[in-house]
C-alpha cells in the first residue's frame, strides 16, 4: 500500500515586469499594509529623492481607467507628489515601477514591510562622516539628504566618538542619549576613561556630561558673560560646545585665562573712580566682599541748588511738558513722534543728572574711605563707593571731632555671629545659623516694608521693658539697644544669599537719602513729613532684629517673637530662598535623599541619588527641586509645610 503525503508548495515567484507609469496616473491601494501620517517625513524623503533619484521602484498593479495602484511604496508616492505639488517635478514624469500580477496587494506589501530591517545608528552616522571626508560639507549633505543642518552636525559629532565606544554603540549596550552626553569632548582617551571607568548606575546622560566638563565654565556664569565669549575667544581661550543641550551647552575651557581677563576688565572699570579723591580704589572679582564686616560707611551729603540749577531744571521742567504735550496731541503713526522722544529723553537725562550732582561726598571723609569695584551675579559691574576700613575708622571718628563712631553708620559695635558646627535637627549648627541669618535678612526686608507692623515690634520691647521687667526677662526680636546683628558673617557665601542683596540694596538707599553729616540728622528729622519718618524708623527697626540662631543661643523669649514678628509680616522665604547648590552642598547624601522625599521626588530618583556620587548628587537634587517651593523646617513660619499648599 502506498501512502502519498502531499505538502504545500513554496512560492518561489509571482511573474512581475518592470515599466515606467506617468505619476498621475499612480494611486495608493488600499491594500497597503503601512497607515503613516500623510505628512510624516515626506519633506526630506522628497529632497533625497530630487537629489539621487528613486533608489526603489515602486510595486504596482493594474487598476480601473488606466490607473495604477501602488501596492507597496507609498511613502515614496507621496514624496513624488509633493515633489510635483512644489513644482520640482513634472505630473506626468515617468516613474519606474515593478508591475505585479498577484491578486493579494496585503500579502505583498506586508512582505515588503516586514522584512526590512532598520540600518544600525552607527552605521548611519560612520556614513555621514565618509560622506563629509569626500569633500561634501554639512549644507550639502543637509540638502541632499533632507535634513537639517544641525541634525547632520550633530551626526558628524558622533561620528567622533571613540572607536571603543562606537564598537559599545553597535553592540547596544549604550543609549543614543548617553553617547551625545560623550561627544561633548573631542577627546578619545576621556570619553573611554568616563565610560569604561565609571560604574554603570552613574552613566546616565547628565551625570557623563557632568564628569567631562566639571573643570569648566559655563557659558551663563557670571565671569563668563562679563569678559564675553568674543574677547575671551580672542585671547585665545578654548570653547566647548555642546550641541545636543541648548540650553546650557557652550563652556569655556581655559578657567585660568578667564579669570585674569576678567580681573584686567575690572581694574581697568576701577581706574577712573581713582580721579575722585578716595583714599583707596579696589577690583575684587569676589561679589561677597562687599558684604565683610570689616567695612563701616560714610554716605554723600546734598547740598542746596545754585540759582543757575533752579533755573535751569525748571526751564527743563516746562520744556518736557511742552513736548510730552506735543506727543500726545500727534496722530498715530506721524514719524515726527521719534524725534520729540528722543527730545525727551534727552531732557529726562539732563534732569537726572542736575539731581544727581546736589548729591557728594565730603572730601574730608573720602580721605579715610574707598571703593570696591565687583562683578555682581548677573555679570555686570558694580561700584559700591565709601567703605571705610577698621584701621580708617578711628582716625574719621576723630576728624569728625568727637568719639561718636556708634552713631555715624561706619559699622561699629556690631556683633559677629558664630559659626561653630553643632547638630541641631538633623543640621549643623553653623546651617542653621546660616539658614536663620537669611531667614533674618528676609524679615527685614518684610518688616521695612511694613511700618505699621514695624511700630509693634518696636513698641513691644520698649514697654514690655517698662511695665513687665519687674516680673520676667523680656527679650525680643528687635534689639532696642542698637546691636544690629550682623548677617553676612553667619552666611557661607552671602553674594549669593538673594534676601541679603534685597536688605543691602535697601540701605544703600537710605544711606543716600539722609544727610552725610552727623550733626545734620536731628534738623533733617524735623523737617520730614510724618510719613516719610514712618518709613524710616520700619527701617531702621528692621536694621535692628535678629532672628538668628547661633550656638549654644539660648534667647528663647526672642526666637518666639521672632516668629510672632515672621507671621504678622506673613513672610514666605520662597520669595527670598531656593534650595539650590549652595545649601545642598552642605548636607549628607542621605540629608538630600530625605529633601527630595519630602519634595515628592519618586523612589527610584532618590535611591539614585543615594547611589551617585556627592557632587553628581547634589547637581540633580538642584535640578529636581527646582520650581517646587520646597523649605527646610528652619526656614518655614507658623503654620506653612515643607511644599507651597497647591503642591501639597
Amino acid at each position: 500500500m502506498t501512502t502519498e503525503t502531499t505538502m504545500a508548495q513554496p512560492i518561489i515567484s509571482i511573474h512581475h515586469e518592470d515599466e515606467s507609469v506617468a505619476l498621475n496616473r499612480l494611486v495608493p491601494s488600499a491594500g497597503n499594509v503601512r497607515r503613516l501620517n500623510a505628512g510624516a517625513g515626506l519633506s526630506e524623503l522628497a529632497d533625497s529623492i530630487e537629489a539621487h533619484g528613486l533608489i526603489h521602484k515602486l510595486t504596482v498593479r493594474k487598476a480601473k481607467k488606466g490607473k495604477y495602484e501602488v501596492i507597496a511604496g507609498s511613502r515614496r508616492l507621496g514624496a513624488l507628489r509633493l515633489l510635483a505639488k512644489e513644482g520640482r517635478l513634472a505630473e506626468d514624469a515617468p516613474i519606474p515601477c515593478t508591475l505585479r500580477n498577484a491578486d493579494d496587494a496585503t500579502e505583498i506589501s506586508l512582505a515588503e514591510n516586514v522584512q526590512r530591517e532598520a540600518m544600525h545608528v552607527v552605521d548611519e552616522i560612520l556614513s555621514y562622516r565618509e560622506l563629509a571626508e569626500n569633500g561634501m560639507d554639512p549644507e550639502n549633505i543637509a540638502a541632499r539628504f533632507g535634513q537639517s543642518v544641525i541634525t547632520v552636525r550633530q551626526r558628524l559629532r558622533l561620528a567622533g566618538l571613540s572607536p571603543k565606544v562606537l564598537d559599545v554603540m553597535r553592540e547596544d549596550a549604550m543609549s543614543i542619549e548617553q553617547a551625545r552626553a560623550l561627544a561633548i569632548s573631542d577627546s578619545h582617551e576621556e570619553q573611554e576613561r568616563v565610560w569604561f571607568e565609571t560604574f554603570a548606575y552613574n552613566r546616565d546622560p547628565r551625570s557623563l556630561r557632568a564628569m567631562l566638563t566639571r573643570e569648566h565654565v559655563r557659558s551663563a556664569e557670571r565671569l563668563a558673560r562679563f569678559v564675553g565669549l568674543e574677547a575671551y575667544e580672542a585671547a585665545g581661550g578654548g570653547i566647548v560646545r555642546d550641541l545636543f543641550n541648548e540650553e546650557s551647552g557652550t563652556f569655556l575651557t581655559d578657567q585660568p585665562l578667564l579669570t585674569r581677563l576678567a580681573m584686567e576688565a575690572l581694574e581697568q572699570a576701577a581706574e577712573p573712580l581713582k580721579t575722585e579723591g578716595w583714599r583707596w580704589v579696589e577690583a575684587n572679582l569676589d561679589a561677597s566682599t562687599i558684604y565683610s564686616g570689616s567695612y563701616g560707611r560714610i554716605y554723600p551729603q546734598a547740598r542746596e541748588m545754585t540759582v543757575e540749577e533752579q533755573a535751569e531744571l525748571s526751564a527743563l521742567g516746562e520744556s518736557f511738558d511742552e513736548v510730552q504735550a506735543q506727543i500726545e496731541a500727534y496722530a498715530e503713526g506721524d514719524p515726527a513722534v521719534e524725534a520729540d522722544e528722543a527730545r525727551l529723553a534727552n531732557i529726562k537725562r539732563r534732569i537726572t543728572a542736575i539731581q544727581s550732582s546736589t548729591k557728594a561726598y565730603d572730601p574730608q571723609d573720602q580721605a579715610f574711605a574707598g571703593c570696591i569695584v565687583y562683578i555682581d551675579q548677573f555679570g555686570a559691574v558694580q561700584v559700591g563707593r565709601g567703605y571705610v576700613k577698621v584701621e580708617d575708622r578711628e582716625a574719621l571718628q576723630q576728624m569728625r571731632c568727637g568719639d561718636v563712631g556708634e552713631q555715624e553708620g561706619v559699622g561699629g559695635g556690631e556683633v559677629p555671629a558664630s559659626s561653630v558646627p553643632e547638630p541641631d535637627a538633623g543640621y549643623s549648627a553653623a546651617l542653621v545659623e546660616e539658614l536663620t541669618a537669611i531667614r533674618t535678612a528676609a524679615m527685614r526686608v518684610e518688616l521695612a516694608n511694613r511700618p505699621a507692623v514695624a511700630l509693634v515690634a518696636l513698641l513691644y520691647p520698649l514697654v514690655g521693658g517698662i511695665f513687665h521687667s519687674g516680673y520676667t526677662t523680656f527679650d525680643a526680636a528687635v534689639e532696642v539697644s542698637g546691636q544690629r546683628r550682623q548677617l553676612a558673617p553667619s552666611i557661607k557665601e552671602p553674594g549669593e544669599a538673594r534676601a541679603l542683596a534685597t536688605w543691602q540694596a535697601m540701605k544703600e538707599a537710605w544711606g543716600d537719602t539722609l544727610p552725610g553729616q552727623p550733626a545734620d540728622l536731628w534738623a533733617w528729622l524735623l523737617e520730614q513729613p510724618t510719613d516719610k519718618l514712618l518709613e524710616l524708623l520700619a527701617f531702621v527697626t528692621a536694621a535692628n532684629l535678629n532672628g538668628v540662631k547661633a550656638k549654644n543661643d539660648q534667647s528663647r523669649g526672642r526666637l518666639e517673637n521672632v516668629e510672632q514678628v515672621a507671621v504678622a509680616v506673613s513672610l514666605d522665604m520662597r520669595e527670598h530662598w531656593t534650595a539650590d547648590a549652595t545649601f545642598l552642598n552642605r548636607l549628607s547624601k542621605a540629608d538630600i535623599a530625605e529633601v527630595l522625599e519630602e519634595a515628592g521626588c519618586a523612589s527610584q530618583v532618590v535611591q539614585a541619588i543615594e547611589k551617585a556620587p556627592k557632587a553628581e548628587a547634589v547637581a540633580e537634587a538642584e535640578k529636581r527641586l527646582a520650581g517646587k517651593g520646597w523649605l527646610p523646617a528652619t526656614l518655614r513660619s507658623e503654620g506653612q509645610g515643607a511644599l507651597p499648599e497647591a503642591s501639597s
